[in-house]
Order: structure tokens, then sequence, then C-alpha cells
């Protein structure tokens, strides 16, 4: 090794969809993806003002590898299961 190291391929996620779409002109993968694995904290993201950055490399790795389906399981107590209250909304009253 010379001591040196390759600059990050940082992207927003519409650029590393452009990206993705020159490698690969078929590809299903879409911006709103992208942005879900950021915010569920799948890739890691750097913040430049307002603007969320991605390592192209990361995703480029994350695609190759795959990723198992994640399975949501909402553990019940006594027979009644936990009500999220982000998926419900207000209540009106």
């Amino acid at each position: 090794m010379d001591g040196t190291k390759s600059i990050p391929r940082m992207r927003t996620a519409a650029k590393i969809v452009a990206e993705l779409k020159a490698l690969d002109p078929d590809t299903e993968m879409t911006e709103f993806h992208i942005r879900q694995m950021a915010k569920d904290g799948t890739v890691a993201v750097v913040w430049a003002g307002r603007k969320a950055l991605i390592n192209l490399d990361d995703v480029l790795d994350l695609m190759r590898q795959g990723m198992a389906h994640p399975t949501e399981e909402t553990p019940a107590v006594g027979g009644i299961r936990r009500i999220d209250s982000k998926r419900c909304g207000k209540i009106r009253g």
C-alpha cells in the first residue's frame, strides 16, 4: 500500500440512483428505497447542511451481498399486542 486512501464517493439519493441507472439501465432500485435505507440506518449518512450524503460504494456492496427480508414481529403480552401509535395517527376528540 502506498499510504494513499481513495476518497469516498458520497452522493445524494437521487445521484446514487442516477449512477445505478448508468451501470444498469434496468435497475429497480428507487430513490425512495435509498432514502429508506438511510433513514433506518442500513447505510451510513453524512449530513452536509440539509443534504444527506451516502457512500455509493456502501450501497453497491449492500446490493452485492443482499439484505435479509425484515420480519417485524410485535411481541404479544397476555394475548394482546401493543398498538404502535406512529401507525395509528391522531385520535380526534
